[in-house]
C-alpha cells in the first residue's frame, strides 16, 4: 500500500519527501479502517448484510481518511506545494474525498469478492446498470438544461439505487451506486451538471456529499432487505421444524389463550387449530392436576421464568393422556411477554411402565418381608425339635449307652451329627435371609480388626497369615466379619489330607476400592464348577466327605454384592484356591464409589 501510494504520489513531480509522507497518511488510514472493521464487528467476516456493518463501515469511512488527510496535506505544506492559508480547505477536500471513494468502492469489491448471486438475476442487474447509467448520464450532464439550483432533480436517481437494493441486495446497490457516480464525477469535472459552480473543488466536494448520502441508503436498505430475508428464512425453516416436530406445541397470548397448535397437539389429543384457536387450554384438564400447581405454573411463566411439570390431559374422544410440558414466555426486545409456548412430551407409555415398576417393587418388597419372616420362623421353629433331639440323644447315651452294641452307639452319632448339620444349616440360613436387613448401617470397616476376630472365631490359628496392613473398606462390619469366617473355613476344610492348613490373606488398591485375596494351599477346585459354588446349597463334595451346608460361598456373594462389591475365584485343582474380594474404599463417598 505504501509503495504504491509513494509511486502514484512521486509521478505528480513533488518530492520525495512529500510522496513519502503522503503514502505513510495513506498507509495509516488503511491501517486504521482495518482496525475500526475488525474492532467493531467482533472479528467477524465482512459481508454488509447487516445494518450493523454498514454502520461500522460509515465510521470507518469517515474516520480513517482523517489520518490521511491531515499527514498529507501537512505534507503539502512543508514541501512548499501548498500554502498554509488553504490548510483546512485542502483537509477538508482531502477528508470527503477519501471517505467517498471508501463508501463507493470498498462495498463493490467486498460485494463482489464474497457475496453470492443467481445467475438468472445477473441479466437483471446489467440492465439495471445500463439504466441507472443513462439516466445519471441525463441528469449530471445537465442533457435536459437543468438549472443548477434544481438540485431535486438528482434524486431521480434513487429509484436505481433502491431497486438494486431490493433485488439484488448489497451487490446491487453497491454496484449500481458506482455506475452512477462514473457519468456523474466526469460530468461535474467538465463543469456540467446540478452541481457545477465555478470552483471545480467546490463542485467535486457537492457532489461526493451527495454521493455518500446516497450509497449509504442504498447500502443501509440492503442490509436490511437482508436481514429482513434472513429472519424469513429462519422463520420459515422454525416453522417447517415446528409442524415436522413430534413434540406437541401450543402458542398462547400472554392471556392463555390459543393463536396457535402444531399436528403433533392435533394427532395426540384431537383438537385442530380451527377448534381451539381462541381458547385457553382449560379444556384439556382432566381434573387430575391440583389448582396450586396451575397456580405455581402462572406465577412462574407471569414473572418470565420457564415452567416444567407434568399433567393429565383429556383428549377429544374422552380418553387421557400423560403429557412432560415445558412452558416459556416470549418476550419482545422491550422485555414485555408476547406469548407463551408450551413443548409437550407423551409420557403416557412411561408412566404406565412407572405404575407397573411400582407395582411389582412393592409387591416384591412384600414378599420379600413375608419370605423373611417364614424363614425366621421356620430356622427358629425348627431349631426347638432340634435341640430336643440332641438333648435326648445325649441322655440315650448316658443311661443306655452301655446297653447298645456297637450298631447303635453308631445310630446315635449320626443322629448327633444330623442334628448339629441342621442346626448349622439353619443358623447359616438365618445369617443369609437377613443380609439386606443388617443390624447396623454400612460404614468404614477396619479389616484388620475384622479379619482378626473372625480368624479367632474359626480357631484358625498359625494357619493363616497377613501380609502387611488390611484397609479400610466400605460395608457392614458384622457381615464382613461372616464372609472372612467363611473363607477362612472353607480354606481349613478344603486342606490337602496330611497336610496342615496354609490360608494367606493380602490387599492391594485397585481402582477406586481394594481386593483382598484369600489364598488357601488345599485341594483346589476344577474351573467348570467355579462359578457355580456360589449358588446357594451348591456343593461338590457329601456332608460325609466334608462337612458343609453349601450357604457360605453364596453369603459372600450376596453381602459383596449388597455393598457394591464383587467376588469370584481362581483355582486350579490340587494347587490350591485363592478367593478374591473388590470392595469399595472405606473413606470415599459411597456415592461416587458406586458411580
Amino acid at each position: 500500500m505504501w509503495v504504491g501510494a509513494f509511486a502514484a504520489t512521486f509521478h505528480t513531480g513533488v518530492s520525495v519527501a512529500v510522496a513519502a509522507g503522503i503514502a505513510t497518511g495513506n498507509t495509516a488510514e488503511y491501517i486504521l479502517a482495518w482496525a475500526v472493521l475488525r474492532t467493531g464487528l467482533s472479528g467477524r467476516t465482512v459481508t454488509l448484510t447487516r445494518v450493523p456493518e454498514i454502520l461500522v463501515l460509515a465510521v470507518a469511512a469517515a474516520l480513517a481518511p482523517s489520518v490521511a488527510a491531515l499527514a498529507g496535506t501537512a505534507s503539502l505544506c512543508l514541501g512548499g506545494v501548498a500554502p498554509w492559508e488553504a490548510f483546512a480547505s485542502i483537509v477538508t477536500t482531502y477528508w470527503l474525498g477519501d471517505s467517498a471513494g471508501i463508501l463507493m468502492v470498498a462495498p463493490f469489491l467486498i460485494a463482489w469478492a464474497r457475496a453470492s448471486e443467481r445467475t438468472r438475476r445477473l441479466p437483471e442487474l446489467a440492465l439495471a446498470c445500463i439504466v441507472a447509467a443513462g439516466a445519471s448520464a441525463v441528469v449530471f450532464s445537465d442533457l435536459l438544461s437543468l438549472s443548477a439550483d434544481d438540485h431535486v432533480f438528482a434524486y431521480a436517481i434513487f429509484p436505481f439505487i433502491i431497486w438494486g437494493a431490493l433485488r439484488h441486495g448489497v451487490r446491487g446497490a453497491a454496484t449500481i451506486a458506482l455506475v452512477v457516480a462514473v457519468p456523474a464525477v466526469v460530468a461535474t469535472a467538465q463543469g456540467l451538471g446540478l452541481f457545477a459552480r465555478p470552483d471545480q473543488t467546490e463542485s467535486l466536494v457537492l457532489l461526493q456529499s451527495f454521493m455518500t448520502v446516497t450509497v449509504l441508503t442504498g447500502l443501509i436498505t440492503a442490509a436490511a432487505v437482508s436481514e429482513r430475508d434472513e429472519a424469513a428464512r429462519q422463520a420459515r425453516l422454525l416453522s417447517h421444524a415446528v409442524e415436522q416436530s413430534a413434540t406437541s406445541v401450543m402458542v398462547t397470548d400472554p392471556d392463555g389463550h390459543l393463536v396457535y397448535v402444531n399436528p403433533a397437539f392435533t394427532g395426540l389429543t384431537g383438537y385442530a387449530l380451527e377448534d381451539v384457536a381462541g381458547q385457553t387450554p382449560r379444556f384439556l384438564k382432566s381434573g387430575h392436576t391440583p389448582r396450586e400447581e396451575y397456580e405455581a405454573l402462572w406465577r412462574a411463566v407471569k414473572a418470565g421464568e420457564t415452567w416444567r411439570g407434568e399433567f393429565l390431559n383429556r383428549t377429544s374422544d374422552g380418553g387421557t393422556v400423560w403429557e412432560a410440558a415445558t412452558i416459556s414466555p416470549v418476550r419482545e426486545a422491550d422485555g414485555h411477554i408476547s406469548h407463551l409456548v408450551a413443548t409437550k412430551e407423551d409420557i403416557t407409555e412411561r408412566k404406565r411402565q412407572e405404575n407397573d415398576l411400582r407395582r411389582a417393587l412393592t409387591q416384591h418388597a412384600r414378599a420379600k418381608r413375608e419370605m423373611e419372616r417364614i424363614a425366621y420362623a421356620v430356622t427358629h421353629t425348627l431349631q426347638e425339635p432340634l435341640r430336643a433331639i440332641g438333648g435326648f440323644t445325649q441322655l440315650l447315651e448316658r443311661r443306655y449307652g452301655d446297653r447298645l452294641d456297637e450298631t447303635g452307639r453308631g445310630y446315635l452319632t449320626h443322629v448327633r451329627a444330623g442334628t448339629a448339620r441342621m442346626s448349622r444349616l439353619f443358623r447359616d440360613l438365618m445369617d443369609y435371609a437377613l443380609i439386606d436387613e443388617p443390624t447396623a448401617p454400612d460404614g468404614p470397616v477396619d479389616l484388620n480388626e475384622t479379619v482378626a476376630t473372625a480368624i479367632g472365631n474359626s480357631r484358625a490359628g498359625g494357619a493363616v497369615t497377613v501380609s502387611g496392613p488390611l484397609p479400610v473398606v466400605r460395608g457392614h462390619a458384622g457381615q464382613m466379619r461372616m464372609v472372612f469366617q467363611h473363607l477362612i473355613d472353607n480354606g481349613m476344610a478344603y486342606a490337602k489330607p496330611g497336610e496342615p492348613p496354609d490360608i494367606h490373606i493380602e490387599a492391594r488398591a485397585e481402582g477406586a476400592g481394594w481386593r483382598v485375596t484369600v489364598r488357601d494351599a488345599g485341594i483346589g477346585i476344577n474351573s467348570t464348577f467355579h462359578n457355580k459354588l456360589f449358588v446357594l446349597f451348591s456343593r461338590l463334595h457329601t456332608d460325609d466327605e466334608i462337612a458343609g451346608s453349601g450357604v457360605g460361598l453364596a453369603y459372600c456373594r450376596r453381602v459383596l454384592e449388597r455393598q457394591g462389591g464383587r467376588i469370584w475365584l481362581d483355582s486350579v485343582p490340587g494347587h490350591g484356591t485363592s478367593v478374591h474380594l473388590w470392595l469399595p474404599d472405606g473413606r470415599t463417598d459411597p456415592e461416587a464409589t458406586s458411580a
